[in-house]
């Protein structure tokens, strides 16, 4: 993270902490001094440490230190997020644009390459190309890595589909192991791990597995009162059930709320799995 010392010794001087405070348990005082004057850098799990430690999550102590800006990545990575999965290319194609102007980010590039693999998708033997191009952002980038960033875990989450079922559910035990051991308060994200995964069981026929994954959502969709989530679970496990009225109910409820996209999504899936 930029100007990461710097920004350490602002908040915890704002925040009447002494180094002694800060480093409790983690470091001794010495070192939480030579990170704030830049002699010395930490892991990333220890920046984490030390910025819940300050009272904040990632994201707004980068927008902090950023001058209180969003950064470009950071601006990107939220487009990106917020990409729907019905959208026509032109936004996909305006958005690849401007992540090629960002250079030396392997972050970016990755979006980048996952961007052109959903260009290619429609087009003949379209699926197989946008394979071959994503799929070495696991195999060649981060099957290795030991601790995944928050960003590494929404990239792993965009191509879990690219992959054969072992695969994919590797991918996900490792996201899950991570969230718990390093990012056990970002429950969204767990949330949506859970959703592919469950997603990726009932593409394979695996309903009953789908239904325990799609029941271990609920707990966590009530305590973030994601309620339009909670009933996507419902009208899912009823398709794993085969209770097609019971899930089209869960679609009108959708509906009656606005949530007019997932209630889409939801009949597509119902026309698919009650052939």
């Amino acid at each position: 993270m930029s100007n990461f010392g710097k920004t350490i010794h602002k908040l915890r001087t704002t925040r009447k902490m002494t180094q002694q405070e800060l480093a409790q348990d983690l470091f001794d005082r010495s070192t939480i001094s030579k990170i704030e004057n830049a002699e010395l850098s930490t892991t990333y799990e220890n920046e984490l440490k030390l910025i819940e430690r300050l009272g904040l999550n990632p994201n707004e102590f980068e927008y902090i230190s950023n001058g209180y800006h969003i950064s470009t990545k950071n601006q990107l990575l939220h487009r990106f997020l917020n990409l729907d999965g019905s959208i026509d290319q032109d936004e996909i194609k305006t958005l690849l644009e401007d992540c090629l102007w960002v250079k030396n980010d392997n972050d970016i590039k990755r979006i980048a390459i996952i961007l052109k693999s959903l260009l290619l998708v429609d087009k003949p033997k379209g699926f197989t190309h946008a394979q071959e191009l994503v799929q070495p952002i696991w195999f060649d980038s981060l099957s290795d890595l030991q601790v995944f960033t928050v960003t590494d875990i929404t990239i792993l989450n965009s191509i879990l589909f690219a992959f054969d079922y072992r695969t994919a559910n590797e991918i996900i035990a490792k996201i899950i192991a991570n969230i718990d051991s390093h990012y056990p308060f970002m429950k969204t994200l767990k949330t949506n791990t859970l959703i592919n995964q469950a997603i990726i069981q009932m593409t394979h026929h695996k309903f009953k597995l789908a239904v325990t994954t799609l029941n271990s959502l609920k707990p966590l969709l009530k305590s973030l009162r994601q309620y339009e989530k909670l009933l996507v679970v419902n009208a899912r496990i009823a398709i794993c059930q085969k209770h097609k009225l019971e899930a089209l109910e869960q679609i009108s409820l959708l509906e009656k709320i606005g949530a007019d996209n997932l209630a889409r999504h939801l009949k597509q899936e119902i026309a698919e799995f009650f052939k």
